[in-house]
């Protein structure tokens, strides 16, 4: 007999602890875990003047191709008030759809807000940060 596991919490109450929470719940592929992390108007930049927002930015939650493999390091988090700008690297890393072995790593800008809940939830997801995420030079 297996004991029901603990609803993971919606989002966190520190801002630090809202990266951990993504990269676990990007890898296991839990996408409802991945939303509760976003407030429902945030915005996804993929590159600098194509963002998505709402349904759209759903959508591409759900359609991620690669699905590798994240590991995420926080470079410098600040905090003001309820708005907190964190700076953080991460790294893909994987096996791509052909069997080839694939590296997409970059520096990534996030904006967060806490909400009346107390809860700190992405509203600015910038994963190229200011430059061009790609797959790395072997």
């Amino acid at each position: 007999m297996s004991n029901a596991s603990a609803e993971p919490p919606a989002a966190p109450t520190d801002p630090a602890a809202l990266l951990p929470l993504f990269e676990s719940a990007f890898n296991n592929r839990d996408l409802d875990q991945l939303e509760r992390l976003y407030e429902p108007d945030a915005l996804l930049i993929l590159a600098p003047g194509t963002v998505l927002t709402g349904d759209q930015r759903r959508a591409r939650s759900r359609e991620e191709q690669h699905f590798l493999p994240i590991k995420v390091a926080v470079r410098h988090q600040y905090v003001a008030g309820d708005i907190a700008l964190v700076i953080n690297d991460y790294v893909h890393e994987g096996t791509g759809p052909d069997g080839t072995p694939l590296r997409i790593e970059g520096t990534a800008v996030d904006v967060l807000r806490r909400g009346a809940d107390g809860a700190w939830r992405c509203v600015i997801s910038n994963p190229a940060g200011l430059g061009t995420a790609g797959p790395a030079a072997s």
